[in-house]
């Protein structure tokens, strides 16, 4: 844990250095995911020494997905298309219920006249990117874009079964067996064993430093050799 704490301080120490320009997309992106890495990783943390455990492996789910998605574009600045398809494919989906409903929770967007509009602004610019290529990717598909398939295959889909209240993470939230393995028991805000969160908290360090080398190292700020991989 303090090692943990001391990669997010380091991390937010040495970004004074980063030097980008703001007005360009990738440059951006980057620095924004690189950003969600650092303040993911400080709530995980928090959490952690506050016993806040059924938070924890969502918040690492975010982290996880936050952190394939720097990687992609760290690696590939065309990548960036493929998440501008993506913003493109989700505020359709949005601008079209919109209109097209009577849904409150839409209610303010609604009413506004140039709704259409902006929908069919949105649509041109997802036609244009598929035309080129760039179409809104699975989160299968980022995943192996960053040659992490196996991990989606395990890691995150144990954290999705939390994230999604699978049975699977029910079972291992709020019930206990006893020792003769006769008797369950339903228990809220369950106590877990010091380390039990010790292979979350590893792996998320593991893809803070990555991020920290890798956006010094992108961005050439000469930083990189602080955070050795």
């Amino acid at each position: 844990m303090e090692e943990y704490r001391q990669e997010v301080q380091k991390a937010l120490d040495f970004a004074r250095h980063l030097r980008f320009d703001k007005t360009h997309p990738w440059h951006r992106g980057l620095v924004a995911l690189y950003g969600a890495l650092i303040e993911y990783s400080d709530s995980l943390i928090h959490l952690v020494e506050n016993k806040k455990s059924g938070a924890i492996p969502v918040i690492f789910r975010s982290l996880m997905e936050a952190y394939v998605d720097f990687k992609n574009l760290a690696e590939d600045r065309r990548y960036g298309y493929y998440m501008e398809a993506s913003y493109s494919k989700e505020w359709i989906r949005v601008l079209e219920s919109a209109n097209s409903s009577d849904n409150p929770y839409l209610a303010a967007i609604g009413g506004d006249p140039n709704l259409s509009a902006q929908a069919e602004a949105e649509r041109g610019k997802l036609a244009e990117l598929r035309k080129n290529g760039f179409q809104p990717l699975s989160q299968y598909a980022k995943f192996e874009k960053a040659g992490m398939e196996e991990e989606y295959r395990s890691i995150y889909n144990f954290l999705c079964a939390h994230s999604h209240n699978n049975i699977r993470s029910l079972i291992d939230r709020f019930i206990e067996i006893d020792e003769e393995g006769q008797d369950i028991k339903l228990v809220f805000f369950r106590e877990y064993t010091r380390g039990y969160f010790d292979h979350y908290l590893d792996t998320c360090m593991h893809y803070l430093r990555n991020g920290s080398h890798n956006i010094h190292a992108v961005l050439e700020t000469g930083l990189e050799r602080e955070f050795p991989v």
